[in-house]
């Protein structure tokens, strides 16, 4: 069969290497861009004085847990990866309120949050909220009505690509409903909880984040390991940049058959097939067409071509989408203003109180922007290339001296329509000889666009790719112990906060930590007399810089 994909990402690319190299059909690619990859764009890193070098703009790093169909990818093409680093921090309003994530240098890089009762109970929190907060996940609630067939309505193509959205609910509550009723601080939430959703979807924290689905956010956190201290997975980045996997689908694909620069603006189903129309006028014939686009682009494309149908309009417009721009530079000032805050991932927010709105309508999040250390991220010698950085919506320009290029990238917006329309996918799929792809279908990360694309190719097309499609999910375990310590301190938290005591309490909660970290090393009381010296120390300088 005749099969065009229109949308070369990485769910297009998932879907064009299935079909060119493990079936017999004929496959078109085409794509409104001059470059093949979609947010896999690796460009080139250049100033006066220091080895240019290449760096990726858009999507960087993964991991094995839960982006195993795109390492079996990967791995297949004897595509090279490295390992990398994945720290977090944030920066509040130009450096008033920062801190890290990598131990306890990093959470206490201002040292004036040593005496601050906000950022304990920040941590507390992050505890309560990592061993709690899975209750969302496995506790009773109403399951959807099945189809008239008797079966879910999920169905192969579409949940199969949902985000775990076989038990979504309208009464679904939002992860800012679910902190309000559980008595969560505004420190966790603010400093912790939506600058790290804002981050991880690329979308301001006003938009989506304390609107978001509890329990798909929290399944989420739990699915990439992020609701844990310990055992995180190893992350990794492509040697080179993710060109290198680009580069070895599109070298396969007769150049005929590659249209860049070519967009296609109306898509008309028929009874023998799909009429594709670029914008200069020209029609195309193929048996079936594959959407790998963003979902309100695929909408357009369908209403330009005769209409789209009731389920199509439906579905497809339950999603909204936010654009972003990337900034690749090396101005430091984009950075945390503490270099011991310096992390992979760092997250700048600037904050503005609302007026008299509930806390689960709206964040004092007002703006939130990331910067990417790629030289963490991508192993890149600060020494050879200078700092290299990309920044996601910058907060403030960009010394134009320092800057290398900018880039148009969009996310999806999630919400509990769009969650609920992703349950429904199965019911367009390839109804009318069209099929939709992309990681909007899932959580909209890399691994979900691959496995969307590579589905639609085995499910819809009968493809034959070299390794099974295996699912990301992970298996829930229970921390008893944990559960009850952290029961009986946030009982304690309310008379810790009312009295002086806290400050000795949490002095002593300190120094027992570091105790432990040591001697479970096999530090000797010498060395950890030393440590405690040199933390004494940089409390006492970090103090003085702060006043």
């Amino acid at each position: 069969m005749r099969i065009a994909i229109v949308g070369s990402g990485v769910a297009g690319l998932a879907a064009t290497w299935a079909l060119n190299e493990h079936s017999d059909h004929l496959v078109n690619l085409y794509e409104s861009a001059d470059y093949v990859g979609g947010h896999a764009h690796t460009v080139e890193f250049k100033r006066d004085g220091k080895e240019p070098c290449d760096v990726d703009s858009g999507f960087i790093v993964f991991n094995p847990p839960t982006y195993p169909n795109f390492l079996a990818f990967l791995k297949h093409k004897g595509i090279a990866y490295l390992p990398t680093t994945m720290t977090f921090s944030v920066t509040r309003d130009l450096g008033d309120f920062e801190w890290a994530g990598e131990g306890l240098f990093g959470v206490f890089c201002q040292a004036r949050n040593l005496f601050n009762p906000r950022m304990y109970r920040m941590l507390l929190d992050v505890f309560r909220f990592n061993l709690f907060g899975l209750d969302l996940v496995t506790e009773s609630r109403p399951q959807r009505k099945k189809d008239a067939a008797g079966g879910p309505t999920s169905g192969k193509t579409g949940q199969s690509a949902g985000m775990d959205v076989d038990e979504v609910d309208e009464r679904e509550i939002s992860i800012g409903e679910y902190l309000e009723r559980e008595g969560y601080g505004e420190g966790f939430k603010e400093d912790y909880l939506l600058p790290m959703t804002a981050a991880i979807w690329s979308t301001p924290a006003d938009k989506c984040a304390l609107d978001f689905p509890a329990r798909t956010l929290v399944r989420f956190f739990h699915n990439h390991h992020l609701m844990q201290v310990e055992g995180r997975p190893k992350w990794l980045t492509i040697k080179g940049g993710s060109k290198h996997y680009v580069n070895s689908i599109v070298e396969k694909l007769p150049a005929e058959n590659l249209h860049l620069n070519t967009k296609i603006v109306g898509i008309t189903p028929h009874t023998e097939g799909v009429t594709l129309t670029e914008h200069n006028g020209t029609r195309h014939e193929y048996d079936y067409v594959i959407l790998a686009t963003h979902s309100d682009t695929a909408l357009e494309m369908l209403r330009n071509g005769g209409g789209a149908s009731a389920e199509e309009e439906d579905i497809l417009g339950k999603f909204e989408w936010n654009k972003n721009e990337a900034v690749v530079h090396w101005d430091e000032k984009l950075m945390p203003i503490r270099k011991k805050a310096w992390s992979a991932w760092n997250v700048l927010t600037s904050s503005e109180k609302s007026s008299g709105a509930p806390s689960t309508a709206a964040s004092d999040v007002n703006t939130v922007s990331l910067t990417y250390n790629m030289n963490s991220l991508q192993s890149l010698s600060e020494e050879r290339h200078g700092p290299v950085l990309v920044t996601l919506n910058p907060p403030f320009a960009v010394d134009k001296a320092k800057e290398v290029g900018r880039y148009q990238y969009e996310h999806p917006i999630y919400s509990a329509a769009s969650v609920k329309a992703q349950s429904r996918l199965a019911e367009i799929q390839n109804k009318r000889r069209v099929t939709f792809a992309g990681a909007w279908t899932h959580y909209g990360f890399h691994e979900d666009g691959f496995t969307s694309g590579l589905r639609v190719a085995v499910e819809q097309f009968h493809a034959t790719p070299p390794f099974p499609i295996r699912p990301a999910s992970r298996d829930i375990h229970r921390e008893p112990v944990a559960r009850a310590i952290v029961l009986l301190v946030e009982r304690a938290r309310s008379w810790i906060e009312k009295s002086r005591a806290w400050a000795a309490v949490v002095g002593m909660v300190v120094v027992f930590w570091m105790a432990l970290e040591r001697v479970a090393r096999g530090a000797g009381m010498e060395e950890l007399a030393r440590e405690v010296k040199a933390v004494r120390g940089f409390w006492q300088d970090g103090a003085k810089k702060d006043q």
